[in-house]
């Protein structure tokens, strides 16, 4: 839990750390690892090289199939995306990696709309000024415009503009947000748009444990736990060892006729009793045999919605679904919401 300024942290056996020289969002980092329930934030994993071995993970794997599916349904259905917002209009790309599959939603909107502008949003803000400047080579007339922060910063950052906003949040990306924080999310998302403006969600309806058993295995350890290791070692000098923490995969399955969708839920689990010590920070963890680190602050890694949960999802946050379309195995999905108040489409 966070104590006075948000560089202090008070960690479970109560001794305070005041650090001024590491950033605010780092000390947020040691108040995950060190709460009653350990944790990342989610937007940790993705530094410049885990979002390097992230994409090229989802682009080749031959298990983990949200980036093709995802494509599949963005190479048939992208112009119908674009035709959803009127002249002028930007992109807003929130957690963007690479935008490898936004292309195919940039190039329908430059054909309807012109000259246009993208802002790329995601914490990895080397990463995207670097895919930024490769995306204005290639398309002459478009500005791209990297917003380094967190999906709601994103949204923030363009709220005052006055052209139509087209959200995209893509690659399964918002399953990782909280089942307890999902509608509070989509709520502020949906006070910050106007009547022109839409958001599309790419949702990952695949619910079979043997397939997700298969998407999700040892092949997510070079990002999740190799390089999560070693970036905290760097940021806070630590002596964590690799080879002391399991990968580890679990299915939380939740009836399909219900509001919560089943998930999957990713953590590192200690492989012995050891202590962990961040010389930076004057701090020691002791992880019991077992004990776990999960991936992100909620219960979930990764939600498996269904439609009827979808529509349920966006009626409870000020939304209505606009259009959405699946691929050919409908276990993925791309919708369209619209503000609830100018809908007038009934799917």
């Amino acid at each position: 839990m966070m104590s006075g300024q948000a560089s202090d942290v008070t960690t479970e056996g109560g001794n305070v750390i005041s650090r001024d020289d590491v950033p605010d969002e780092l000390m947020s980092v040691v108040t995950s690892l060190t709460s009653p329930r350990r944790y990342v934030p989610q937007w940790y994993v993705y530094d410049t090289r885990g979002s390097e071995l992230c994409e090229q993970l989802i682009q080749k794997s031959k298990t983990y199939k949200v980036w093709q599916h995802e494509y599949s349904i963005l190479q048939t259905h992208a112009d119908d995306i674009a035709s959803k917002v009127s002249s002028p209009a930007v992109i807003v790309d929130l957690g963007s990696g690479a935008s490898s599959k936004t292309r195919l939603v940039i190039e329908a909107m430059r054909q309807r709309h012109g000259r246009l502008t993208f802002v790329p949003v995601d914490m990895a803000k080397e990463f995207i000024e670097t895919c930024g400047r490769q995306l204005e080579t290639d398309y002459p007339g478009l500005t791209v415009e990297p917003f380094g922060g967190l999906y709601m910063d994103g949204v923030q950052n363009v709220a005052a503009r006055e052209e139509n906003r087209l959200l995209l949040w893509l690659g399964n990306s918002f399953s990782n947000v909280s089942i307890h924080d999902q509608v509070k999310m989509l709520q502020e998302i949906r006070a910050h748009l106007s009547d022109g403006d839409r958001l599309v969600l790419g949702v990952d309806m695949d619910a079979d444990r043997e397939a997700l058993s298969r998407a999700y295995g040892d092949q997510w350890a070079p990002i999740w736990r190799d390089n999560l290791i070693s970036r905290l070692n760097k940021d806070f000098d630590g002596n964590m060892d690799v080879e002391k923490f399991d990968f580890s995969f679990e299915l939380v399955e939740n009836a399909p006729d219900g509001d919560t969708p089943s998930y999957v839920a990713l953590s590192l689990s200690s492989s012995c009793r050891q202590r962990v010590h961040f010389k930076t920070l004057g701090l020691d963890i002791d992880f019991d045999d077992g004990e776990k680190i999960y991936f992100y602050e909620g219960p979930n890694t990764s939600c498996k919605f269904n439609l009827r949960q979808l529509r349920r999802l966006a009626e409870s946050s000020g939304f209505a679904v606009d259009a959405y379309w699946t691929n050919a195995e409908e276990n993925y999905c791309v919708i369209c919401l619209a503000p609830a108040d100018v809908s007038h489409t009934s799917v």
